[in-house]
């Protein structure tokens, strides 16, 4: 061989022995992320890093590997410490989008099904209030096309939708309460209303429900001559009346977040407990959805806790409950956990001392 291909190929293996980069995983956890991923890339080193010397084999180059997918990172981190997982991302619009966006959503969540601790999938926030969704047929057509999407993708997976239901709220099957009230909000959000709810149901469309009983503000109920608490219960009984208890895994649902995180008084956190957690499980709630642990929303960033992650008055209530034996989820998202591996070991703790589940973002925009 001539000196100028020896030292061609010199050349050439130092330039591929020192292209190679060594690549980092979050919380030391491996996992390949899905092609709906956003996480950079990360390649790894050769064995030794050792040159190619003249006349010899040239170095094996590897296949670069995905990073880790950071939401299947905190479903692991989750699942660990003995929360129970559900993904969740909103099929609505990618359903009302069309067929392809409909098929990607759902083929990220066959990847995700596999995830340790995951028992299913949240599809639909607030199904019919809002959200695209114009009628019951409508909201009852996207269902079945879940259900036969993650038949195929995820054939053991569990189903959760949330829904408002306004006319609850209005009490019109009461002394007390207000038909008109009633009359509107099924006019204004007919997928939403008892009877859509109850076809849902009825169909099997649904494993587990996550209800908002769309309660009026105080003053409203005092001058009906009732508390807030009050017209909770009326509510919740109404709902066990309607059969839906039977037909599906009941729970409930409140959103108690703010900026820098709750905010209320000891009595203003009791009052809120006692209604939205108290009063539910009392009248047959399986479980209390309380949103949210942190996220973005309204252009602010709300939490439960502050970033120091101390008690509130809330926070300690909601303990208490679950000392108890209630059982609390909440919503998580890895964009918005704290920034140090330390400091994201104490809050996954901290969750977990109080959320026995939690609804992990699905990583699909």
């Amino acid at each position: 061989m001539s000196r100028s291909v020896v030292l061609l190929v010199f050349a050439c293996g130092l330039v591929l022995g020192g292209c190679l980069l060594r690549g980092g995983r979050p919380d030391g956890i491996a996992t390949v992320a899905p092609a709906a991923s956003t996480e950079p890339a990360s390649t790894a080193a050769s064995p030794a890093d050792s040159p190619t010397v003249p006349g010899g084999p040239s170095p094996a180059v590897r296949t670069p590997r995905p990073a880790a997918d950071p939401y299947v990172n905190l479903a692991r981190q989750l699942a660990a410490r003995g929360v129970q997982v559900w993904f969740e991302t909103d099929l609505v619009s990618r359903w009302l989008q069309g067929p392809q966006a409909f098929q990607d959503g759902l083929d990220r969540l066959g990847r995700l099904a596999g995830t340790r601790g995951v028992v299913g999938f949240k599809v639909a926030d607030e199904l019919g209030y809002n959200d695209g969704i114009d009628s019951a047929a409508e909201a009852a057509s996207f269902l079945r096309a879940v259900r036969a999407g993650l038949s195929r993708v995820a054939p053991r997976a569990r189903l959760l939708i949330d829904v408002v239901v306004p006319e609850l709220g209005c009490l019109a099957w009461t002394k007390a309460g207000s038909g008109s009230c009633a009359a509107e909000a099924r006019a204004k959000h007919p997928a939403a209303t008892e009877a859509a709810v109850t076809g849902y149901l009825r169909d099997g469309l649904v494993d587990r429900l996550d209800l908002s009983t769309s309660l009026l503000d105080e003053w409203t109920y005092r001058s009906w001559g009732l508390s807030q608490p009050e017209a909770q219960r009326e509510a919740w009984k109404h709902v066990d009346d309607l059969g839906w208890q039977r037909l599906t895994t009941l729970q409930s649902r409140k959103a108690l977040a703010d900026a820098g995180g709750y905010r209320g008084s000891p009595e203003q956190a009791d009052r809120d407990v006692h209604t939205f957690v108290g009063v539910p499980l009392a009248e047959g709630a399986r479980a209390v959805d309380i949103w949210t642990w942190r996220q973005e929303y309204d252009g602010r960033t709300v939490s439960l806790l502050g970033d120091s992650l101390r008690p509130n008055p809330l926070w300690q209530l909601l303990a208490a409950q679950h000392g108890d034996g209630a059982h609390l989820i909440t919503h998580i998202t890895p964009s918005l956990l704290l920034p140090t591996a330390e400091e994201r070991s104490r809050e996954y703790a901290l969750f977990a001392s109080v959320f026995d589940a939690a609804f992990v973002a699905a990583g699909t925009g």
